[in-house]
């Protein structure tokens, strides 16, 4: 008995002839040199993020159900927020004056890092954080601090931004004073004062980037809460609740700029009284330093090598 083999269906691969010639070898490229700053204050997409965004964005072509496409939101979400938080504890590890501004300034935590809802909620923002740093985190930290801050912007300013004397009036509701103001950065004076227990509420450009092509933005709160071993500034930011450390010169140069196209900017050296005093009245006098102007921005510029110390 006889088979008869069917002819093969698989098709042998086809053999390149490989050159014995060996290819020219590429001239070095030269690496273009990093920004000075990048992009505006955003929180870095990891792998597992675009992971979850790929996703999303194959349930939504295939028409999955809404339920699905909204579970997955809160999933990005909550990932975003975890990145933020594993950043903003590795910062606070990095603040070599921690333990200044707790046994020096009497503050009952490190001020914690809120975000802001609004585009203009950036003072009342900053505010919160300092009333949290004060009385503790736990007392501004329900529903992410959204309740403090709502409070402050209701009873303390116009609804479109904080100025500095409306700053002041924050601070002083909280028990806080204004000990020192100047309109640009004093270097000394913020160094001293950090190691002394003190921290900064800074207005400066929303959108600067150190490079003379980019445009200016508007006056924007943080919150300068310590600094590391390089002698950066711990910056506690509510654009995005992020915090990162940054060069004093980009923090002057973001004050300058403030201070030169919008005419408001400066520093509030803020801590708890020594001695009693009139509160409203000298915080409210050092705040006039600073300008009238609302800060309404959101978001600040910062170099990437800055995102942290570590």
């Amino acid at each position: 008995m006889s088979l008869t083999i069917p002819p093969s269906t698989v098709t042998p691969p086809r053999v390149t002839k490989t050159s014995t010639t060996p290819e020219p070898t590429p001239e070095p490229t030269q690496t273009p040199p990093p920004p000075k700053l990048t992009k505006d204050l955003e929180t870095v997409k990891d792998d597992y993020q675009q992971a979850l965004e790929s996703q999303k964005e194959w349930l939504i072509k295939y028409g999955a159900p809404k339920e699905q496409i909204e579970a997955l939101d809160k999933a990005i979400e909550q990932h975003q927020e975890s990145v933020l938080d594993l950043n903003n504890s590795r910062n606070s590890q990095n603040n070599v004056v921690a333990l200044d501004q707790k046994d020096e300034g009497g503050w009952s935590s490190e001020a914690p890092v809120l975000q802001q809802e609004g585009n203009s909620d950036c003072g009342e923002t900053v505010a919160a954080m300092f009333k949290g740093a004060k009385e503790g985190r736990e007392t501004v930290e329900g529903e992410r601090g959204q309740g403090v801050i709502d409070d402050f912007k209701s009873r303390f300013t116009k609804g479109d931004g904080t100025t500095p004397t409306e700053m002041a009036d924050m601070l002083t509701s909280e028990g806080l004073e204004v000990k020192h103001s100047s309109k640009g950065l004093e270097r000394n004076a913020m160094d001293e004062a950090l190691r002394n227990g003190d921290k900064a509420a800074v207005m400066l450009d929303s959108k600067i980037s150190g490079s003379p092509d980019d445009v200016s933005g508007s006056p924007h709160w943080v919150l300068i809460d310590g600094m590391d071993s390089q002698g950066r500034y711990l910056v506690k930011d509510p654009s995005n609740g992020s915090s990162y450390y940054a060069k004093p010169e980009d923090v002057a140069n973001a004050i300058d700029t403030s201070q030169s196209k919008n005419h408001s900017g400066g520093v509030l050296i803020v801590g708890n009284p020594d001695v009693p005093t009139d509160l409203a009245g000298q915080n409210r006098n050092n705040a006039e330093t600073l300008g009238d102007k609302p800060g309404t921005g959101w978001g600040w510029k910062k170099n990437t090598d800055e995102t942290s110390s570590g």
